[in-house]
């Protein structure tokens, strides 16, 4: 044997006469160096160069791990490092040993169709529809890109839940350790452990909504983190009621897709008391409200709309006093009496013109900057649609969103997506406006050609 391979032997002995020193296995230490390999710490070695790394490879590999999941960095095998390699975790490499996030590629658009195709029992169709779009919005609200579900046909992301078998060329472990692993794109798969207990709003189980957005970031071109906090770090820190991305996830999306696309500013008036020309440009909201009037919303201002066209416009806030400008939505219940509106993250309600105590309140269950709502008198509960899905809310039950978003074409076949404004008129059409035109649609029914906003329905003149 020649001084260098008795020098490796003699430090490979070392390290494990430390392990057993300090109350560790023999095969802890074995069981490292497996753990290593398989996430991309350490390079497998040709058969004919041993299965031993070489001492200063492993304390390397250790150290890298050992920062990465904020562990005391020592280059050892300890009690602590096994603990941490026990965790549940992404079956994907790691292999950031130059990289602070790694970079598997990127889509080439930016509107992207997901399907489930299946369900994990522990949650059921509702809650995990729910946590997996939940999933994408972390994503979509950070980047320019868009997701939609789809519930038949082809998907761009494909998401699907299995066991230990051989339905994937990368199976699964049983319960613990791989919670789920995704491919990069533009392939479109990603894959949960059906063995693992998937949860929602408790410690205990893996929380689908948290691993699915880590696995979505794969689907989207992200490699792990070296930032244990973050949504991409390779290790499951567990449920966390407050959950939001890290900067290093959101520097990593945008690196690949650019920051969100922000929506052109909503005019306003050029003075104060001047109002802006509700013919002239898209509407902020219009709604059925109180005393049976119907209400358009522009800017700061509000117009009631008679048989022969627009009254004067008044301040929204000499009405409803308290009441922000460039509204996102506005219903009125007919069944509740109870006026609703929306800006960004924020409800208002009133009772008739009176703002009700302990409003305005951050929303909840459904997502900022709403493009519309209306009051679906058929099954007396409020419509609130963003982009292609909508939200269907009971104001007398306590059930919650867990089925929702749906697609917005199950109620309109044909209907534009994200509308300005929706409206339920008297004769139970549902109008939606979206810049200058008005479509008149019922349920379920294929949508009509659209008319002209300002000429026929605020009746405006040339």
């Amino acid at each position: 044997m020649g001084n260098m391979e008795f020098l490796l032997e003699l430090m490979v002995l070392l390290v494990l006469m430390t392990t057993a020193a300090s109350g560790l296995r023999a095969d802890d230490f074995s069981g490292a160096v497996v753990y290593l390999k398989k996430y991309g710490y350490l390079n497998a070695p040709p058969p004919s160069e041993g299965r031993r790394p070489p001492p200063q490879e492993m304390k390397a590999a250790l150290r890298v791990f050992q920062k990465a999941t904020q562990l005391q960095v020592s280059g050892r095998v300890d009690a602590a490092t096994l603990r941490m390699m026990r965790k549940p975790r992404c079956g994907e490499e790691d292999s950031f040993r130059f990289h602070r996030y790694r970079v598997l590629g990127h889509w080439r658009k930016k509107m992207l169709t997901y399907r489930i195709l299946n369900f994990t029992p522990h949650l059921g169709q509702g809650k995990t529809r729910q946590a997996i779009s939940a999933a994408f919005r972390y994503w979509s609200d950070v980047s320019p890109l868009k997701f939609r579900e789809t519930q038949t046909g082809r998907a761009d992301i494909k998401i699907s839940f299995h066991r230990k078998d051989k339905s994937c060329p990368v199976p699964f472990d049983g319960r613990g350790q791989v919670l789920a692993h995704a491919d990069a794109p533009e392939s479109g798969m990603v894959h949960f452990d059906s063995d693992e207990v998937w949860t929602e709003g408790k410690s205990s189980g893996s929380n689908l909504r948290i691993v699915a957005a880590h696995e979505v970031g794969h689907a989207l071109g992200l490699g792990h983190s070296q930032h244990y906090s973050a949504v991409m770090g390779p290790v499951y820190s567990g449920y966390r009621a407050h959950f939001k991305l890290h900067p290093d996830d959101i520097q990593g999306i945008q690196a690949l897709y650019g920051k969100p696309e922000k929506p052109p500013p909503k005019k306003s008036p050029s003075a104060p008391g001047v109002a802006p020309d509700p013919c002239g440009s898209p509407v902020d909201a219009v709604m059925l409200g109180p005393q049976q009037k119907t209400f358009v919303f522009k800017g700061g201002f509000v117009w009631t709309v008679s048989r022969s066209g627009l009254d004067p416009p008044r301040l929204t806030s000499d009405l409803w006093r308290e009441l922000p400008g460039g509204l996102s939505a506005a219903v009125t219940s007919q069944r509740s009496g109870k006026t609703y509106f929306l800006k960004e993250n924020r409800v208002w309600r009133y009772s008739g013109f009176k703002l009700d105590h302990g409003f305005p309140r951050k929303l909840s269950n459904i997502p900022a900057n709403i493009d519309a709502a209306f009051y679906l008198s058929k099954s007396k509960k409020l419509i609130f649609i963003k982009g292609s899905g909508y939200w269907q809310w009971d104001e007398t039950s306590t059930s919650g969103f867990s089925s929702y978003p749906r697609p917005l074409s199950h109620l309109f076949p044909g209907a534009p997506g994200a509308p300005d404004a929706a409206l339920a008129s008297s004769d139970g059409n549902i109008l939606l406006f979206k810049g200058s035109q008005v479509w008149s649609v019922k349920l379920q029914k294929r949508v009509e050609k659209p008319r002209s906003l300002a000429a026929d329905w605020l009746k405006c003149d040339d």
